[in-house]
């Protein structure tokens, strides 16, 4: 190869290593894949925009789980085989979200007193409540989902879940402000400008591609619910904390999850 066409060629390659690093980070703070990387909060943030691709993955992994674990013991453990994968994919992380808000949530007092029972470590009947209720409903709808398609189009629409959940997440963020320093006010200030309209992009992306198999009135159900889930999870983060935390965001995620699994199932049913 010539210089002038290796010089040519070097930003296409430069690009493609920045990508594959920012794989890297998104998977390594968001998931406990081997595979992963790690690094600074602010690059993770700039890779934030590739949570749809994340979410892909994850819900095709926890798809084949619910595949396999439904021929031998049936949909109601593939149901919570399948749950258990995607919070264990996640370690927690965004569980540990949904129970600092539903704590917050049900606290009394000023704006100040909510975040301060938001940041506590302890967890009280408000994260019980909300863990038991989300997770609860969660594993139902994929137990009911594998109960009633097997295969591959499971696995399209576990896959397609994760994906509009993480889109949830993206929307949330775009539609929030910082309501205190933290890691969740890097993705929120990162997500809120280009870096969100990429992620808005890889997600249209790839539910286009699970179109032809799910349907397109199915996909279009999931994703509605998930940004509706998204905007009401913001006015009310609006409301009760002054904006979003990486707590807000992870609950964002874990009840838009559960809302596009029954999005999904009505669709289904309905359709």
């Amino acid at each position: 190869m010539s210089a002038a066409a290796q010089n040519r060629a070097a930003p296409g390659r430069r690009r493609g290593r920045l990508f594959l690093c920012r794989l890297r980070l998104a998977f390594g703070f968001f998931t406990i894949l081997p595979f992963s990387g790690a690094g600074p909060i602010s690059e993770v943030a700039g890779a934030a925009y590739l949570l749809p691709v994340i979410g892909a993955v994850l819900g095709a992994i926890e798809g084949l789980v619910a595949w396999g674990s439904v021929r031998l013991f049936g949909s109601l453990v593939a149901g919570a085989a399948a749950l258990a994968a995607a919070l264990l994919l996640t370690g927690l992380h965004h569980a540990d979200g949904l129970a600092d808000v539903g704590d917050a949530v049900m606290a009394h007092g000023s704006r100040c007193r909510r975040l301060q029972v938001l940041k506590d470590q302890t967890l009280g009947i408000g994260a019980a409540g909300a863990l038991l209720i989300t997770y609860l409903l969660s594993w139902a709808a994929i137990a009911q989902l594998a109960f009633l398609r097997h295969g591959a189009v499971l696995v399209g629409l576990l896959a397609a879940a994760e994906v509009c959940a993480r889109t949830a997440l993206i929307f949330a963020a775009a539609l929030s402000r910082p309501s205190h320093a933290g890691s969740g006010s890097e993705f929120i200030m990162t997500l809120r400008g280009k870096s969100g309209a990429a992620g808005f992009a890889a997600a249209f992306l790839i539910l286009a591609g699970l179109a032809l198999p799910l349907g397109v009135a199915a996909l279009a159900s999931a994703l509605a619910a998930a940004l509706l889930t998204a905007a009401l999870v913001a006015a009310a983060a609006r409301r009760l904390f002054g904006g979003a935390g990486g707590d807000v965001l992870g609950a964002t995620l874990e009840l838009a999850r559960m809302i596009c699994l029954l999005a999904l199932l009505l669709a289904l049913n309905v359709l």
